[in-house]
């Protein structure tokens, strides 16, 4: 229980002293009553065969420590409080998710009657909530006031008001440790009313369970993460482009998460859920990468994006690159291709159909599942320096090669070798986007250039040994975005370098994403990966 009694002043002194108070919060084992509501659930089944009852798991456990003690406080100046708060010993508890489902929390201050003392009004008492540093506030408000009342989710049922210090949301096993500072307000009034006054109050806690976030990955319900490997909500902020570019994606980041697909006799990886323009819509489709280094499977190798030769022209439409991946690699055949090593790249002979010492092309079951309707943006931008968030917006926009003189979109109308089939890069937002765990937040603030200086590339399952091409142009030069091996975005990369490719692709809306049938394993992982299917086949 906290306790705050004021201090009695004479009246004929009242003008004379400093308004004295004494905040006195006392939380001991025999006087403390933390409220703890614990949430149950019955699932109950109608059926013709036996019922079945489930309960989900909800255990909180909630410790306290270090009692609140202040002695002669008193409603301070503001120049006096940045002192007090620093030196203050705050009250320190702990609360703990001891299950493996989500959990929901609220920690509220309530206040309770003050009994046969005179009663301290609640809006003189100011509260900070941290949990490692006192700038840390976790409160958007600290006064006590109507604004942070939570009366309907009471835990002690007599108390005068419960103010909400904190929601929150406690992952699976998760423990979290919290600090609570209370003090007089400075704007507290001298007058009869405050003195020789009492407030009292209690910490309580409420907890409920939290039904787990799911992405429907074409028919495969994944969970949704907000921390480690696995599958994460991205939403774009964008402004220059259509609104509909706004739509919630789901992408895997992470250093490894468990994102295996089975494609084409290969294991390939999935990128995610991903917004695409489809005629004049904005859609998701299913959008997957040949990656290196996945079990035997060969690698690619070093290639030219575009010809050897002056001019170097950054346009995706008409690039060697293009040409190879949609031509001898979709039709899984032999024939040209500008290969190299040390970014010197030589015309030579590929063979993509024996799959001997280069990845075999794909097959009919592959060729049917690729998307080759979907419209490929390639916009591009003048410099690296930006966020993930920023080059999706650019990749999306009508800034494209040098010169501005080339379509900012690949489709079938814009293909002039007329013959389109919908294989292409990674984008650089891709890479910036497939970053994981507790580097996440602060990577997606810092722009791509900057990936290597704040271990972006660490945690990310997109970054390689080898330096790889992108799909975007560089608009101020004959260049293209590439991703270097440390874990960046290069500002550009002339055409002509012999750099690592990973081909990308998206899959048809009817191709269904479906768990090996382990269930013994995890499913999604490199030994036991998605499968896909195709309805109506």
């Amino acid at each position: 229980m906290i306790i705050i009694e004021s201090w009695d002043i004479m009246e004929d002194k009242k003008e004379n002293k400093t308004f004295m108070m004494v905040l006195i919060g006392i939380i001991g084992a025999c006087l403390i009553t933390i409220g703890l509501t614990y949430a149950y659930w019955i699932l109950t089944r109608e059926q013709t065969g036996e019922n079945v009852v489930n309960t989900a798991c909800l255990n909180i456990n909630f410790t306290g420590e270090n009692d609140i003690t202040l002695n002669k406080a008193y409603p301070l100046k503001p120049e006096e409080l940045e002192n007090f708060l620093s030196k203050a010993t705050p009250y320190h508890f702990t609360i703990e998710n001891t299950c493996d489902d989500l959990a929901t929390a609220t920690i509220n201050l309530e206040s309770l009657n003050a009994g046969t003392d005179k009663q301290l009004q609640d809006e003189y008492i100011d509260a900070i909530l941290y949990e490692t540093d006192y700038h840390n506030n976790l409160n958007s408000e600290k006064k006590l006031n109507e604004s942070m009342y939570n009366d309907e989710n009471k835990v002690i049922s007599n108390s005068l008001h419960a103010y909400e210090l904190y929601n929150f949301v406690l992952q699976k096993r998760e423990t979290k440790s919290f600090n609570l500072l209370l003090y007089m307000d400075p704007n507290t009034p001298m007058v009869d009313a405050n003195m020789n006054a009492t407030w009292k109050g209690k910490i309580t806690l409420s907890a409920g369970y939290k039904e787990e976030p799911t992405a429907n990955l074409n028919g495969l319900k994944v969970p949704v993460v907000e921390s480690g490997d696995g599958l994460y909500a991205v939403s774009h902020d964008v402004s220059e482009i259509s609104e509909e570019w706004n739509k919630t994606e789901y992408r895997y980041a992470g250093a490894n998460p468990n994102n295996y697909v089975s494609f084409n006799n290969e294991i390939w990886r999935v990128i995610g859920l991903v917004n695409v323009k489809n005629v004049e819509n904005v859609e998701q489709r299913i959008k997957i990468v040949r990656t290196d280094g996945v079990k035997e499977q060969n690698n690619f190798g070093n290639y030219a994006w575009d010809s050897i030769n002056y001019p170097y022209i950054n346009n995706w439409t008409t690039s060697k690159l293009k040409d190879m991946l949609n031509g001898i690699y979709f039709e899984s055949e032999l024939g040209e291709c500008y290969i190299g090593t040390d970014n010197t790249a030589y015309q030579n002979t590929c063979d993509f159909n024996t799959g001997m010492e280069l990845p075999k092309g794909f097959d009919d079951t592959a060729r049917s599942l690729i998307d080759n309707e979907v419209i490929w943006n390639i916009g591009g931008w003048s410099t690296s320096s930006i966020i993930a968030n920023q080059f999706y917006e650019k990749e999306r926009g009508i800034n494209t090669g040098n010169g501005n003189t080339y379509p900012a979109e690949w489709s079938n109308e814009t293909d002039e070798s007329g013959k389109h089939n919908g294989i292409g890069l990674i984008y650089p937002s891709d890479f910036g986007y497939a970053v994981g765990g507790e580097v996440r937040n602060n990577c997606l603030t810092k722009n791509l250039s900057n990936y290597k200086e704040n271990n972006c590339g660490t945690n990310n399952w997109l970054k390689s040994n080898n330096s790889l091409w992108t799909l975007s142009p560089n608009n101020s030069e004959s260049s293209i975005f590439s991703i270097n091996s440390s874990g960046f975005i290069n500002n550009g990369s002339s055409t002509y370098y012999a750099y690592g490719i990973w081909p990308t692709l998206y899959l048809k809306s009817s191709v269904k994403i479906t768990p090996n049938p382990h269930p013994e394993q995890e499913y999604g992982t490199i030994d036991n990966p998605f499968q896909l299917t195709q309805s109506g086949i």
